[in-house]
């Protein structure tokens, strides 16, 4: 995904943009819309919809080669060639990808020992109702503005054809408008979208139709209709695939038996069923997770805390007892990812009468690092993980001296690094976009880098200058964006994950997360500690064992600066320098 956007944008920088003329008028670019339009949606298809990806981004490859190389110069074949290699790695990528649901599939169906029925009742098919029902009213909203974008192009070019021509000479511009003198002396102000491409004593053509008039140069511009059709139709677009897939794999489903497997399943605090072999009687390993419609227990007694009885499993949180505990469970389908599934198992309730229950979210297989959290010990696995954690922090702890100033931790000289490069990187690029506007005008080639933007300065904010301070009172987190606090009480364990990202968790059930971004991998390769693994371990240690805190309060300028808002202001003063040079 992060390559595409990157070939995109090397693309847009490289390609010109012609400017306006009467033998090559600027009118609506219907065909870059939508090539825009499905590069964005790719971005999001490329993570959820692989099925959807299939299909556009070998459209896209083909509105490349025809709409963009032929007739480009070097640099900006070179780009949409980079372009098609990133588009051939992610239809690979979404290739394989269903290619490994349909092996899950096949190994759930070899696992299962028989096949049944589904269980009754089940209701009827509601899954992907309303996914369907919002992407219809979103491409109906998508195709009207369509249809009002080529009623003013039809209107304009009807305007046009009975419009005299009149030759005149720019002795004036504006920030939208142009002042022309004709050939017999008369003053016009025709408004113009690009005032930049007609220069004082340039000759342009006016168009006039009694009231109406424009240049011969600037066709109507449906930018505006434009945009409605992609806000509209991407959104669309995406709820309408994921309404009929979720409608197909429910009905087929129902068609005939099904593979029948004995399961383990519990539920999280977060409502999630998790999903676990049969033999997994510790609940270690779990396979996958999703939300399944379930009735709830008709004799459950309304709170508002969150309670562990005794460390027997239940608790209760908002008035629904949660049952943390394992079940056996019968799978009815071929589990994988995306799929639907029937699931027979026990009701929350203490008489454990069976229920049967099906999904209403897709399947999600538990990622690496990623375990399900539960409040309370449940199995003998959480309880050997615990001394492990314990054994660790003491060890950490030994070496550790209790100090009066704050502790501090940051990014590593790698992250440092990579975020000074990509600040140029950022910089370079805002110069280079106010550039192409200013000369050659909004393009809508322009917009995806433009949308991109946000996120390329969250990610460079935190290699640059990610921030923890812990002193007497709790610990500071500074972000790409903000500073937060979490005092010592309000904390409730701290996580590193296999994927590179820190996780501390409050008690009230709220997460603050600084998301692996490589560093730690990149730092181990050249041989420095990986900073993230040190401040997880040492907050650890502080936290379970209150006299090596730091006994002085920190300062603001121990917690650091949020360098998000520093970036934007950097590729703001970028661009304006590029407009007033």
């Amino acid at each position: 995904m992060s390559a595409l956007v990157v070939t995109i944008v090397f693309a847009v920088a490289a390609e010109p943009a012609p400017a306006c003329s009467d033998a090559a008028p600027c009118g609506p670019d219907w065909g870059s819309m939508a090539q825009v339009g499905l590069a964005v949606g790719l971005l999001y298809w490329f993570v959820r919809l692989p099925e959807l990806t299939l299909i556009t981004a070998p459209v896209v490859a083909v509105m490349v080669m025809w709409g963009e190389v032929p007739g480009a110069d070097l640099t900006s074949q070179v780009a949409n060639f980079f372009v098609l290699v990133a588009l051939g790695f992610g239809w690979a990528a979404a290739f394989e990808r269903l290619a490994a649901r349909s092996r899950q599939r096949q190994l759930g169906e070899r696992a299962a020992a028989a096949r049944h029925p589904l269980p009754q009742p089940l209701g009827p098919v509601a899954r992907g109702t309303l996914p369907l029902a919002a992407g219809m009213v979103l491409c109906a909203a998508a195709a009207g503005a369509v249809l009002m974008g080529l009623d003013g192009v039809r209107a304009d070019e009807q305007h046009a054809s009975r419009a005299a021509q009149i030759t005149a000479t720019v002795t004036r511009g504006g920030s939208d408008t142009v002042r022309v003198r004709t050939a017999d002396n008369r003053r016009l102000t025709v408004n113009v979208l690009y005032p930049e491409d007609h220069h004082v004593g340039s000759t342009v053509t006016v168009l006039k139709d009694g009231p109406w008039q424009r240049l011969a140069a600037e066709p109507y511009d449906a930018f505006g209709w434009q945009l409605l059709a992609l806000a509209a139709g991407l959104p669309g677009l995406s709820l309408l695939t994921v309404g009929a897939l979720a409608r197909h794999r429910a009905a087929a489903l129902r068609r005939a038996p099904v593979p029948a497997l004995r399961v383990l399943e519990r539920i999280d605090d977060e409502g999630r069923t998790w999903i676990y072999a049969a033999d997994d009687t510790t609940g270690r390993n779990p396979l996958f997770s999703c939300l399944w419609t379930a009735p709830l227990p008709e004799d459950d007694t309304p709170t508002d805390r969150i309670e562990d009885e005794a460390g027997n499993g239940f608790k209760e949180q908002d008035g629904i007892r949660l049952d943390t505990r394992l079940h056996e469970a019968v799978l009815f389908g071929a589990a994988y990812e995306s799929a639907e599934l029937v699931l027979v198992t026990t009701d929350r309730d203490r008489a454990a009468e069976p229920v049967v229950i099906r999904t209403s979210s897709p399947v999600r297989p538990a990622k690496t690092g990623r375990k399900p959290r539960f409040e309370a010990p449940s199995d003998a696995h959480h309880d050997t993980s615990a001394r492990q954690r314990q054994a660790r922090i003491e060890q950490i702890a030994d070496t550790l001296v209790s100090t009066e100033h704050p502790v501090r931790w940051g990014p590593g000289p790698a992250a440092r690094t990579v975020g000074t490069a990509f600040t140029a990187a950022m910089t370079a690029g805002a110069f280079l976009i106010a550039h192409l506007i200013t000369t050659d005008g909004f393009d809508w080639h322009l917009l995806l880098p433009l949308l991109a933007l946000p996120g390329w300065v969250h990610f460079t904010a935190l290699l640059l200058n990610w921030r923890a301070t812990a002193d007497n009172t709790g610990l500071w987190l500074t972000g790409a964006w903000t500073v937060s606090r979490i005092p010592w009480e309000r904390l409730r364990a701290v996580e590193y994950t296999d994927q590179g990202s820190v996780e501390m968790h409050r008690t009230d059930g709220s997460t603050w997360r600084l998301a692996g971004l490589g560093e730690p991998r990149l730092e181990r390769l050249l041989g420095f500690r990986p900073s993230h693994v040190r401040m997880a371990e040492e907050v650890s240690v502080l936290y379970a064992h209150p006299e090596l805190r730091p006994t002085e309060p920190s300062s603001p300028r121990d917690h650091g600066l949020p360098w998000g808002p520093v970036l934007l202001l950097l590729t703001g003063l970028a661009a304006t320098a590029s407009l007033i040079s």
